[in-house]
């Protein structure tokens, strides 16, 4: 009987053990699974987030192709799906521009998910003007007539025969929009850029701004002639080139595509 009874209590010991162990197992196993539920819904929150900024990149794109926007812009706190997204579109000053996107769940306020996206490095493609319009000039020296100012060619140029009050002058052949001009030259003490829609009554520029490499932006202009007016010892030009700036549209998908938290 004795023995019996420690048997017993061997068993019921052996049972408690058994069952405190398997306790402890499924309080593991929940607790496994609650946090790889919360890890999943973590992750299944960033990835609706990377789309919402995706959907704020896409915005930007087609603001600056088909919507006619140029690099500066961007909109803010644009509801989409469960959150919100914010863009931002910069011009880098080098001919190429910059989008950064970011996506929030549910604002930015108080986000619980936020990704960005940023496409870095846009080229965009200008188109010079000038090798589609017909030069003259107010006077020239030897074989340097005012065509080979604007022919594209870095090894030819114009040159005055005089020392101030010398000009170059374009004629698109019709009225154009236009808001930056490059030029290369030599001898150029001060300079001015006029505009004209008759060849009669010229205007000057307004707004010039001068970059160290000769390129000039102003505001844009609709006119059929430029001229470059140019002071100096018998100035000359090499290379005289107009572009539409804000007509101008970005090479999309040349860029560099970056994400991050």
């Amino acid at each position: 009987m004795y023995r019996f009874e420690k048997e017993k209590g061997a068993i019921l010991i052996l049972t408690f053990i058994v069952l405190v162990t398997l306790t402890v197992i499924v309080l593991a196993f929940a607790s496994m699974v609650s946090d790889e539920i919360g890890s999943t819904g973590a992750g299944l929150m960033n990835m609706r987030a990377f789309y919402i900024a995706e959907a704020g990149l896409a915005k930007a794109r087609w603001e600056l192709t088909a919507g006619g926007e140029t690099a500066g812009f961007g909109e803010e706190d644009i509801s989409f799906g469960a959150g919100t997204y914010t863009f931002t579109t910069t011009d880098n000053g080098d001919n190429t521009i910059t989008i950064v996107s970011e996506g929030y769940i549910p604002d930015d306020i108080n986000p619980v998910a936020k990704r960005r996206v940023i496409e870095k490095d846009i080229p965009i493609t200008f188109t010079n003007l000038s090798l589609s319009a017909t030069a003259s000039a107010s006077s020239v020296q030897g074989p340097n007539t005012a065509d080979r100012a604007i022919d594209g060619d870095s090894g030819t140029r114009w040159k005055s025969s005089v020392n101030n009050g010398s000009w170059l002058k374009l004629d698109f052949l019709s009225s154009i929009t236009f808001d930056r001009i490059t030029f290369d030259g030599t001898k150029i003490d001060t300079y001015a850029i006029m505009y004209s829609g008759d060849d009669i009554a010229y205007q000057a520029v307004t707004n010039p701004v001068e970059s160290p490499a000769g390129t000039v932006t102003f505001d844009a202009v609709l006119a059929r002639y430029l001229r470059f007016d140019v002071n100096g010892n018998r100035p000359e030009v090499i290379e005289l080139e107009t572009f539409d700036v804000a007509g101008s549209e970005p090479t999309l998908g040349q860029g560099k595509f970056v994400t991050s938290w």
